[in-house]
C-alpha cells in the first residue's frame, strides 16, 4: 500500500499532466518566443545603458577639449601661414587633441585692419596680422623694424622677442589691449625693381616709386615721388610704365608674381632689408583661461618656431632664386658692396630714427631709446645670423656658387 506522500504526489501529476494536455498545440511555441522577447528586452535595457555611458563619456571630453578661434589675412602659401598651421599642428599634437582649433585662413573671418582690434575683444584667440601697418595708432612702437637697419631677417626674429621681453613700453603697447605677443617674423627683405638702375640714394631722384610706410620716407629722401598702391597694382603700373619702379617688394613675392619678367634692373637698395614683420598673439584673456599644462605646450611649440622660420626663409628664397634663374630673364642685378650699404645707412638712419621717434612720441617719450635697443640687440644677432638675402642668394646661384 502507497504511503500518503506518495499517493498525494500521484494526484499532483495526474493534475499536472491534465493541465498540460488541455494547452492548445502552439503553446510551447509561444512560450519560447515569451522567453526571446524577455531576453530580447534584457539586452536592449543593457546596451541603451551602455550606450549612455558610452555618450556622457563623449560629452565629458567635448567639454574638457579647449577650442581656440584662429584668424589671419596673409595667403596660406606665406612662410608666416605655413607656420602658423605648423603651430596650431603641433599644438593639438603634443595637448593629445586637449587644445584644438578653428582655422580660418586668408582674411575669410577677418579683414586685416579688423584681425587685432577682434583679438582685443576675444572675438579671436589667436591670429598673426600686421598691426603695425594696420592699425598704427594703436601699434606704433612695434613699426620699430625699419629699412636700412638689416638684411637678415632670423637676426630681426631674436631681437624683437628680446626687446618685447625686455622693453616694458613696447610689452604694454600689447597688454594694454588685452593682447600677449608670441613671436614675430620678418617678412622677406625688399628692394627696388623697375627701369632704372639704383646704386646710390640719388639715383632715385626724380622718379615715381611705389613706396609705403617707412619705405616712402627713404624714397623722400632720395629725391623721389613715393606712389601708394597695392603691391598688385605696382606690379600692373610697372609694367604699363606709369611708374618708374617699385619697392616695399619682398624678394620671393617679386619672383612669384612675376616682376623679373618686366623690369631691367633690381637693387638691394643699399640692403634696405627687412622693413616688416608678422606678429603672432594671443587674447590675454584666452591664454589666461588655460590650464598651466596648456599653457606649457603653447610655450613650448612658440619657442621652436624662429628655429624652424630660419629653415623655411632660406629653403623659400633658394626656391625663388632657382625659378627666376630657369625663366633666364634679362635682369640687371644690383648688390651693395659694404661701403655702398654703409653710405646708404648714413643717409637713412637717421631718417628712420628720427620718423620713428615722431610717430612713437604719441605714446612714450623713449622712442629713441627703444629704436637704439633694437638696432643693438640686431647687431647681437647678425654675428651668428645664416640668413641669405635675396638678390645676393640670386647673384651665388647665377654664377653657380
Amino acid at each position: 500500500m502507497r504511503s500518503l506522500r506518495g499517493r498525494i504526489l500521484q494526484t499532483f501529476g495526474r493534475t499536472a499532466r491534465r493541465k498540460r494536455d488541455r494547452r492548445t498545440p502552439d503553446a510551447p511555441l509561444r512560450e519560447r518566443e515569451d522567453k526571446v522577447k524577455f531576453n530580447l528586452n534584457i539586452r536592449n535595457i543593457v546596451c541603451a545603458t551602455a550606450a549612455a555611458a558610452a555618450l556622457s563619456g563623449l560629452a565629458s571630453a567635448a567639454l574638457a577639449e579647449t577650442k581656440l578661434v584662429y584668424a589671419g589675412y596673409i595667403s596660406e602659401r606665406s612662410i608666416a601661414t605655413t607656420l602658423d598651421k605648423w603651430f596650431m599642428d603641433q599644438v593639438e599634437e603634443r595637448s593629445g587633441g586637449d587644445i584644438t582649433f578653428e582655422r580660418y585662413y586668408g582674411g575669410s573671418l577677418m579683414k586685416a585692419p579688423d584681425l587685432y582690434p577682434g583679438l582685443s575683444r576675444g572675438a579671436i584667440d589667436f591670429s598673426t596680422g600686421v598691426p603695425q601697418a594696420y592699425n598704427p595708432k594703436v601699434y606704433p612702437l612695434s613699426n620699430v623694424v625699419l629699412p636700412w637697419i638689416t638684411e637678415k631677417a632670423d637676426a630681426v626674429v631674436y631681437a624683437f622677442k628680446d626687446l618685447y621681453d625686455s622693453n616694458a613700453d613696447l610689452q604694454n603697447e600689447f597688454t594694454s589691449q588685452g593682447v600677449q605677443m608670441m613671436w614675430a617674423l620678418p617678412f622677406p627683405d625688399g628692394g627696388i625693381w623697375g627701369s632704372f638702375p639704383v646704386r646710390v640714394p640719388s639715383d632715385m631722384d626724380g622718379k615715381r616709386i611705389r613706396a609705403v610706410a617707412a619705405i616712402a620716407w627713404g624714397v623722400e629722401k632720395g629725391g623721389a615721388s613715393p606712389v601708394p598702391m597695392s603691391f598688385a597694382d605696382a606690379v600692373e603700373a610697372v609694367n604699363r610704365q606709369a611708374i618708374d619702379a617699385m619697392a616695399n617688394t619682398p624678394f620671393d613675392s617679386a619672383v612669384n608674381n612675376g616682376v623679373p619678367k618686366i623690369v631691367a634692373y633690381a637693387s638691394d637698395a643699399g640692403r634696405l632689408g627687412i622693413n616688416s614683420v608678422s606678429i603672432a598673439s594671443f587674447n590675454q584673456a584666452s591664454f589666461d583661461k588655460l590650464s598651466d599644462e596648456q599653457k606649457a605646450v603653447i610655450e613650448e611649440v612658440a619657442a621652436e618656431v624662429p628655429g624652424r622660420y630660419v629653415e623655411l626663409i632660406n629653403d623659400a628664397i633658394a626656391t625663388a632664386a632657382k625659378k627666376w634663374i630657369e625663366e633666364d630673364t634679362n635682369v640687371e642685378v644690383i648688390v651693395s658692396t659694404d661701403e655702398e650699404a654703409a653710405e646708404w645707412k648714413k643717409v637713412m638712419g637717421p631718417v628712420m630714427r628720427e620718423k620713428y621717434i615722431e610717430t612713437a612720441s604719441e605714446v612714450t617719450e623713449n622712442g629713441g631709446a627703444l629704436y637704439d635697443q633694437f638696432v643693438e640687440l640686431v647687431e647681437k644677432y647678425e654675428a651668428d645670423a645664416v640668413y641669405t638675402p635675396g638678390l645676393a642668394t640670386y647673384a651665388k646661384m647665377k654664377a653657380g656658387n
